[in-house]
This record gives C-alpha cells, structure tokens and sequence, in this order.
C-alpha cells in the first residue's frame, strides 16, 4: 500500500514538473515575441518599424560598393606594416599625423591657395571637397594615410641619395632654362595635327592655338605654357629639350614625335644660370630629390610587397570581386 501510495505520489510529482515545464516554454515563447527584434536576431544593425535590417545586407551592399577598393588598402597596409616590424620601425601617432598635413598641403597646392588662404580649416575643406568628389570617406583617407606612413618609414630608411644625383639636380635647378609653349596632339589624330600646323602658318596666336588644340589638359588652359626646365632636366623627353634650346625666342618647332603624341613647341624666353654655390644649397637640393624620389619609392615598394605576399579573402562574396578587381588591375598594367 505505502509501495503504490509513493508510485502514484512520484507520477504526479512528474506531471507537475512537466506541467511548469511546459508553462515556462510557452511563457519564454510569449516574452520572446514582445522584445525588440534585435533582442531576438544578434544580427540586425537598425530596426524600422520593429522591423530588423540585418547586418549581412549592410555588408553586402558595402563590399558592392567600397568593399574591394578597401580592402586592397587594407591589404597594403598589413604589408607595409608585416615590412616595417620585419626591419624593426616603428611608426608612431606623429608618423601618420605627418603623411596627413603632407596630403593637405599639396591639396592647397593644387587647389592654388596663396599662403594667406592657406589655412588648416581652408586645408581641411579643400580635402573634404576632394573626398566628396571621390566619393570617399575620411576614415577610407585616413587608412591610406597610415598606410603610406609605414611605406615612407620604410623607404626613407633605405634610400641612399648619391653625390652624382645631388649635383645633377643642382644643374637642372639652377642651369639655363627654357620657357616654352606646347601642343600637344595624339599620333593618330593627323586631322587635329594639320589644323593647328596651318593656324600657325596663317599667323594664329600660338597661345589660343594650344587651348583649342592642345590635348594636355594642364598645359593647354595655360596656353600650352610648359613649366620652366633645363637641357638635362630628365622629366622631360631628351627630344622636346633638344628642339626647345634650338630655338630661338619666338621660334616654333615642326611636330616632334615623343611616343604616341606629337608636339609643336614655341620658345617664349631664356632664362639665365643663377650665380648659385652648390654648397650653398646642398640641403635645399638633397630635399628636393627626396621629395621626389620617395614617393616613387614608396609605390614601387607597395608593388613589390603586394606581388610576394599570399593572400586568402575568405568571403566567398568579396574574394569573387577581388579576383575580378586583380584581373582588371593586371589588364589595365597596374
């Protein structure tokens, strides 16, 4: 009798326990379904009208957008930085702070402020103008920033400027230069090339003549007007120095032939050698061939980098854009 009495106390004990069981389940299920949907989906970024936006929309739309063109910066950046501790550099908060006013001053620059306007707030709009017509965003600026510290960081430790080098920029600084005015017309564009050949003859100002005809953006709004260079300025072709100091002033140029673009040019004035000591300007000229040759080193390095290194993009998503971005990058030769 106790035996069945215990049996039939232990079943109800039983159904009891699966009764509150129960009751607990359909409760939770009741809460659940009154919080927020992002309490419910650890996944949602927003919610519109209790609705959740997930954040795998929001990343896939990114990655359509931006996603390859950050992430080879980002990639770069890896690099630059797996380089820099392999060397033992360090780069510090002053580093990336530096690369940032390089890139505002040379904004102002080709913005044409004066140094009155120059300003850091002036600056900073110049840049947000520039991102804006880009399409960037300051954190995407702000990437390649640290990124290009750690290049320089690196290159400034290994470039070795030589005493040949230092003294060929000295000729080409402060030698005889030529002022000189150009047209500039493709090869395959005979047409364009024969109309300005006969506006000369006929006496055509030379200047209106290279803003009409002129296929350099930059040089054309300027009336072809070319900045000032010297015989062994190597920025410029060996062929267009030979033809300018032929001239002289006043003088014209048949079409000179310089890959796949002819160039008529016209000798505006000389101007003479300074009476300069190369030892009075050996600082002044070591940082001129520095500012130069850096830049070009830091985008060699990043090649270079990038060609040896084994990358894996795991998102199946963004590795197939990747792919097709890296395809269009050797087609295009960059």
């Amino acid at each position: 009798m106790a035996r069945n009495t215990y049996q039939a106390s232990a079943g109800l004990s039983r159904r009891r326990t699966l009764l509150a069981t129960m009751t607990l389940v359909a409760l939770a299920g009741s809460l659940l379904s009154a919080l927020p949907a992002h309490a419910q989906d650890g996944s949602a970024v927003a919610l519109v009208n209790g609705q959740p936006i997930s954040r795998q929309e929001l990343v896939d739309i990114l990655i359509d957008a931006r996603g390859v063109e950050v992430l080879q910066e980002m990639v770069i950046l890896q690099l630059a930085k797996q380089e820099a501790h392999k060397r033992g550099l360090k780069v510090r908060r002053a580093d990336i702070d530096a690369e940032f006013q390089r890139a505002l001053d040379r904004i102002a620059s080709e913005a044409g402020m004066n140094p009155d306007e120059a300003t850091e707030k002036n600056k900073r709009q110049a840049l947000q103008q520039v991102l804006d017509k880009r399409g960037f965003s300051m954190s995407e600026f702000m990437l390649s920033m640290e990124r290009n510290a750690y290049l320089r960081k690196i290159v400034e430790h290994d470039i070795h400027i030589t005493p040949e080098t230092l003294h060929e920029e000295f000729a080409r600084t402060y030698g005889d230069k030529v002022v000189v005015r150009d047209i500039q017309i493709p090869q395959r564009d005979s047409r364009t090339l024969n109309e300005a050949m006969d506006l000369l003859r006929r006496g055509a100002d030379f200047a209106d003549v290279a803003r009409r005809l002129s296929k350099n953006p930059v040089t054309a709004a300027r009336g072809g007007e070319m900045e000032p260079f010297t015989f062994n300025d190597p920025n410029i072709p060996a062929a267009l120095r030979e033809g300018a100091f032929s001239l002289k002033p006043g003088g014209i140029t048949s079409p000179i032939l310089t890959g796949q673009y002819f160039h008529i040019l016209k000798l505006e004035r000389r101007i003479p050698q300074r009476s300069v000591r190369f030892e009075d300007v050996r600082d002044k000229i070591e940082q001129q061939v520095r500012e130069r040759a850096i830049p070009q080193a830091m985008s060699r390095l990043a090649k270079d980098l990038f060609t040896q290194a084994r990358i894996r993009v795991l998102d199946s998503r963004l590795r197939q854009k990747y792919q097709e971005f890296l395809k269009q990058s050797a087609q295009a030769g960059g």
